[in-house]
């Protein structure tokens, strides 16, 4: 109801102004009203403001841990700024009218010389070229367009207001600051050496938020406090992670009574104590430059171990598509090497493919 009376003393203020005539000790017409200040010629003066947009700068703090111990952060502090956009619109000016020919002082420019059968004409262009009064003559006193030099914000852009088409010139405001503090507290939990977690609290407006961004947990997080927030997690449940690229590792590759070896190393035999691994090799000839041509593959699965070692010859791989035949290759001794990866089995990790890249190379 409030913003219906405010509207109608609104329309009646724009009439008044227009011109529009009102009878207040009569019933009022609001409808006749408003039409009769839209008819009205009375404009208002620019600049016309438009309406504050408002935003908010975003603080944010990282909490991260290895280990599965009970840990507590220490607190942070956590500010954002309001900024409020003021702007003010400036009408496009409407192009300059031409300027109007001016008699040449010294009088009409002779005609060129033409062909016997054909007398010389001045033409549009010459006229240019010769009449300071001609439209578009870059003489002095030449009006500019007006607004050239009006006036700068912080930025500015085209737009419109209403049907009006001009630019908005804009500056932004600091406002009020929002402040809080933030502490995480962990519980003691399953951590394998090669898992880390990180979670997040970010401060924007009034309004203080926390995310986990990586941990092999889920957690119930138990918020306390407003302004001074303590955020106490409790584990839910656990989630496998990829396993540790660096959990294997190539210790020797060589060739020997007519097969290639490779070792490997393992160096998380405990945590994945009962659990297999699945090592692939495929064998490279190389090649000159990068022309290094597959000889096949082989997959050898192993019980968890602190070292395996894989041993094949060419005829107990699997040809693959980019396997290519190069027993016509008529040169002396060749060089081999391994690219090789693996894969944890079991449920203490993700069975994501980890590739290793490739070995030292060594003569057959």
């Amino acid at each position: 109801m409030l913003n219906k009376l405010v509207a109608v003393f609104a329309c009646l203020g724009f009439a008044a102004q227009a011109g529009a005539e009102v009878q207040f000790d009569q019933n009022i017409d609001v409808k006749s009203v408003i039409e009769q200040a839209k008819s009205s010629d009375v404009k208002a003066p620019y600049p016309y403001y438009g309406p504050h947009r408002v935003r908010y700068s975003r603080d944010c703090r990282n909490f991260s841990y290895s280990g599965g111990y009970a840990q507590s952060s220490e607190r942070v502090y956590l500010q954002s700024t309001e900024y409020i956009e003021d702007c003010r619109f400036v009408p496009a000016p409407p192009p300059p009218p031409p300027t109007p020919p001016q008699p040449n002082p010294n009088g009409p420019k002779p005609p060129k010389p033409g062909k016997p059968d054909n007398p010389g004409h001045p033409k549009a262009a010459d006229a240019k070229d010769y009449n300071p009064g001609y439209p578009g003559y870059n003489q002095p006193g030449f009006p500019a367009y007006p607004g050239n030099d009006g006036p700068h914000g912080n930025y500015s852009y085209s737009g419109h207001y209403g049907n009006q088409q001009g630019t908005w010139y804009c500056h932004e405001r600091a406002g009020q600051t929002f402040r809080s503090t933030a502490q995480m507290n962990v519980p003691a939990r399953q951590m394998y050496p090669w898992e880390s977690e990180t979670f997040e609290v970010c401060q924007e407006a009034d309004r203080q938020g926390f995310d986990i961004k990586r941990s092999p947990y889920r957690y119930s997080v138990d918020r306390d406090g407003m302004y001074d927030v303590t955020y106490n997690l409790t584990p839910t449940y656990r989630t496998p992670t990829a396993p540790d690229s660096n959990g294997l590792n190539a210790t020797a590759f060589a060739f020997r009574d007519g097969k290639f070896f490779l070792n490997v190393s393992d160096r998380w035999t405990s945590e994945y104590a009962g659990e297999k691994v699945m090592v692939k090799v495929e064998l490279i000839k190389d090649g000159f430059l990068f022309f290094n041509s597959s000889q096949g593959e082989k997959e050898f699965t192993f019980d968890t171990a602190g070292s395996y070692e894989l041993a094949f010859a060419e005829g107990d791989l699997t040809k693959t598509k980019d396997y290519v035949d190069t027993s016509s290759d008529l040169r002396g001794p060749k060089k081999f090497f391994v690219k090789w990866g693996f894969r944890r089995i079991g449920s203490v990790s993700t069975n994501e493919y980890v590739k290793k890249g490739d070995t030292d190379k060594i003569t057959k």
